[in-house]
């Protein structure tokens, strides 16, 4: 990706994959000018792309028996609206008046006779007279209100196909009552997924087994690498991490409707591959947005706790990129310059001409205990996979935010990575006439190659217990 960076810059990066040999190493080692210095500044830092994994680490594995499909199951609540599909009435501008009584369709049959129904208004409701019958496809029930107000009908609004109903309760006599309530259920249901299988090799020329680099190699955490070997084995485990740890995220499911799988290997055999975390988020907590608030991003937070989270334990992070972060900070420093007009102390220092202002915002508290922290998601900030602008700059993945509910379930993880027990990570090594502990001389190897190979390969998924309990903020930028 990195092309021209300043007029500073001499030359363009070279890139290429697989076998690497000693012609790579002359076309991108050599001038005839002298070093300023033997070492190479790497322009990304190589530990900063795997944020999903990194924050999933926290939690333990859970390990499967085989690389069959998992699963899990969710239920809803045992209660439910049931969609209207029309009605009938003698007078249907004003269905229910004077206590008369009307056909009310639904979709299906639910309920039964003296159960009370409220509709989208909860304000108006009607009582069920029978159990129902049949009509097409759809259930039929005869209604009547329950008001003393005998001008009182139901608005013909509440009636169109399209709105619901829900019970309210059941009404019963009090002399020789026998028209009894029943109880609703609810099924659970089947969350299925697919583990996905990754690998990466490289090869190492016998003649390449100690040979030095013109050109060091700074590593993130200090070291100076100046053998081409031990370059290589860091690039080849960062590459691998960071494919893994966009797999969690990105993957899209390959399995046909009929649950076949179309993609074949050059061996002939299946190739699956599951859903990551962005697929396994309810597309209806899907939003596109223009203009971000903060009361916005509180909204979508309240909707995924009511009725559903405790009110101490509705802590959710935001998994944003770098201009996302910023975006957050943004939105509470207008709110607190509604309270602090003239700046918050805390965040001011300095004296004299030396004045600062310091501190970015990353977490807000809100009513009904609704904690949001904002988490920097490096694989959102990432040029190379990410390059569909954004008109206020950079790219629109860099604004994109993933919210989850980061909380546990009886001890367990909301979110939580899969594996198989033994192949959660595989590295192993072909000699040939070398090995990494030097050549072969006179020793059995394995394959023919003059160099050795080594080789990595992964299974892996993800689970998102309840797609209910996520939502992603999408920038609307049309592709």
């Amino acid at each position: 990706m990195v092309q021209g960076i300043n007029n500073l810059q001499i030359g363009r990066p070279t890139s290429w994959s697989g076998l690497t040999t000693d012609t790579h190493l002359q076309s991108i080692g050599e001038r005839d000018v002298q070093l300023y210095s033997d070492i190479m500044t790497q322009l990304f830092n190589l530990n900063n792309n795997y944020g999903l994994d990194n924050m999933l680490s926290k939690y333990p594995t859970h390990y499967l028996d085989t690389d069959a499909a998992y699963k899990w199951y969710l239920k809803g609540d045992d209660r439910e609206t049931i969609l209207i599909t029309g009605f009938t009435a003698v007078d249907s501008t004003r269905p229910g008046v004077a206590h008369s009584t009307f056909k009310l369709r639904l979709e299906k049959r639910y309920y039964q006779k003296s159960d009370y129904v409220i509709f989208d208004n909860r304000d108006f409701g009607v009582l069920i007279l029978d159990d129902g019958e049949a009509v097409g496809t759809n259930w039929e029930h005869t209604v009547q209100m329950m008001t003393g107000d005998q001008n009182a009908f139901i608005p013909p609004v509440l009636l169109q196909s399209g709105r619901r109903v829900s019970k309210q309760n059941n009404a019963d006599t009090n002399v020789l009552g026998r028209d009894y309530g029943g109880v609703e259920y609810s099924s659970h249901f089947e969350m299925r997924n697919e583990l996905s299988t990754g690998s990466k090799i490289f090869v190492v020329p016998g003649n390449l087994y100690n040979a030095p680099l013109t050109i060091g190699f700074k590593t993130p955490d200090g070291e100076t690498i100046k053998v081409w070997t031990r370059y290589q084995e860091i690039k080849a485990e960062w590459q691998y991490r960071c494919e893994k740890a966009k797999r969690m995220i990105f993957d899209r499911s390959n399995q046909n409707p009929d649950g076949t799988f179309s993609n074949r290997s050059s061996a002939g055999f299946v190739i699956k591959q599951g859903s990551g975390l962005r697929e396994q988020i309810s597309p209806s907590y899907k939003f596109f947005f223009n203009n971000l608030t903060l009361d916005f991003i509180y909204e979508v937070c309240l909707n995924l706790s009511l009725n559903i989270l405790p009110e101490d334990k509705r802590e959710f992070v935001i998994m944003t990129g770098e201009r996302g972060m910023i975006k957050f900070h943004r939105l509470i420093e207008q709110n607190v310059a509604l309270l602090y007009p003239f700046g918050n102390e805390k965040r001011l220092g300095g004296s004299g001409q030396a004045l600062e202002l310091t501190g970015q915002y990353i977490r807000f508290k809100g009513p009904q205990g609704i904690v949001i922290t904002v988490m920097h998601m490096p694989e959102y900030d990432d040029p190379i996979d990410n390059r569909l602008p954004h008109p206020d700059g950079g790219f629109t993945e860099n604004y994109r935010m993933t919210i989850m509910n980061i909380g546990t379930t009886n001890g367990n993880p909301n979110i939580q990575k899969i594996s198989v027990k033994g192949r959660e990570d595989l590295r192993w090594y072909i000699p040939g006439s070398t090995s990494p502990y030097g050549p072969l001389n006179g020793k059995s190897g394995a394959s023919k190659v003059d160099g050795y190979e080594v080789c990595y390969r992964y299974t892996q998924g993800i689970v998102l217990k309840n797609p209910l309990s996520a939502a992603e903020l999408i920038p609307n930028i049309l592709v």
